[in-house]
């Protein structure tokens, strides 16, 4: 049994100013995302992770390397859990209330150079299908909002639309248990803020300090 414990990147500076980006290098964790950081170390401390793979872009990277700095770990950079690829979209401004995702789903707007929902997907599937083993551990995947929404709406068995209502927020815990395949997750949670005794409870693994 794998259990994997997906994380958002911590709050960045592109959170704050409202910027779209896939940028690698752009954009790293404000003060209050590099305490965010910390405080899903400690969280992870609970448990003994056996390894943490992190998107390669500055925010989801450094919210790692501070998780891997609490609990003893280097992260493993992995380009599939990278930020979805925005193509002209990216390092644009966006108003919150303007919700661009749903307008060009329902207009039909194409956005040149925009990934696609399935090949974000498919890179999720690819990730977490390479990591799940019969072995008894823990590891973590530190990656963002819509990377993670599209792995836990195909175990759903959601399109993205359907799905549009799962939220993930910065530094928070999607938790899966898989026993040997990808067709054999359990999501134990989505957006947890910490790892309470009850989702603890769920994952029939060592604690380290409750």
């Amino acid at each position: 049994m794998t259990v994997v414990v997906f994380i958002r990147h911590g709050q960045s500076t592109s959170n704050v100013n409202k910027v779209l980006s896939h940028d690698i290098n752009s954009y790293p964790l404000t003060e209050e995302g590099i305490e965010q950081a910390k405080e899903a170390g400690k969280e992870l401390s609970k448990v003994k992770v056996e390894k943490i793979y992190t998107s390669p872009v500055l925010r989801a990277y450094q919210t790692a390397l501070i998780i891997g700095e609490t609990i003893g770990i280097f992260p493993i950079v992995d380009q599939r859990l990278r930020e979805r690829y925005l193509g002209e979209l990216n390092n644009t401004v966006f108003d919150p209330n303007d919700h661009w995702k749903l307008k060009v789903v329902k207009k039909q707007i194409e956005i040149k150079g925009l990934e696609s929902w399935e090949d974000m997907t498919r890179r999720m599937k690819n990730f977490l299908e390479s990591i799940i083993n019969k072995d008894n551990n823990v590891i973590v995947a530190v990656s963002h909002s819509d990377p993670i929404r599209a792995i836990i709406a195909y175990l759903l068995g959601m399109d993205d639309i359907s799905g549009w209502g799962i939220r993930i927020p910065n530094a928070s815990f999607t938790i899966l248990k898989c026993e040997n395949n990808i067709d054999n997750c359990k999501i134990i949670s989505i957006g947890s803020p910490m790892l309470t005794i009850q989702i603890l409870s769920k994952l029939n693994i060592n604690i380290e300090n409750p």
